[in-house]
């Protein structure tokens, strides 16, 4: 139970620090839009409007949030074989990072009133999300694949991996560890 709290804990702070790049894009084009919109001549931007720029900020991170937990749920509640195969969990969390990052679509479409560049922009970004997402995934279940993982160490028989200065695996099961002469 205290190492699914603490992958889904993982999970929701990646997907705050994902959901806060496209917040804060929003963020900076609204701030800039409004700044130039004090200069007296009209944009006739969406942005210009401080509650469309506010849908797009917190939207944004609650979309961004929402990946990250469901990303923490599938892994605290996924079988340990799928966990210490990368293809499956990348595979796993690569569907539900695309999926849903189909919330970010609607953010823009709201946000932008159906202005065609914030969403084909979020419509290119969903297998982006998704390839991020299956990347990060073994950082996400590291407290489920072993102390190991959290300290940058592959799991035993999965490859190589050097962790700066802290040790080499070589991939047949044996761990070399320069800090505890393991």
């Amino acid at each position: 139970m205290r190492t699914s709290i603490a992958v889904m804990r993982r999970g929701l702070l990646f997907g705050l620090r994902a959901g806060a790049i496209p917040g804060g894009i929003c963020a900076v084009l609204w701030a800039a839009i409004a700044l130039s919109g004090l200069s007296g001549e009209p944009l006739e931007s969406t942005f210009e409007k401080p509650v469309a720029g506010l849908v797009a900020v917190l939207g944004s991170l609650a979309v961004g949030a929402a990946v990250g937990l469901v990303t923490g749920a599938v892994l605290a509640v996924a079988p340990p074989r799928m966990l210490g195969s990368a293809a499956a969990r990348g595979l796993s969390c690569f569907v539900v990072g695309t999926t849903l990052s189909a919330g970010e679509v609607a953010v823009m479409d709201v946000s932008s009133q159906g202005g065609y560049g914030p969403v084909v922009l979020a419509v290119l970004a969903m297998p982006v999300v998704g390839a991020v997402t299956a990347a990060r995934s073994r950082a996400i279940a590291a407290a489920r694949l072993g102390g190991g993982a959290a300290a940058g160490y592959a799991v035993a028989g999965t490859g190589t991996d050097t962790a700066a200065g802290t040790g080499t695996d070589t991939g047949a099961g044996s761990r070399s560890d320069s800090r505890t002469g393991r």
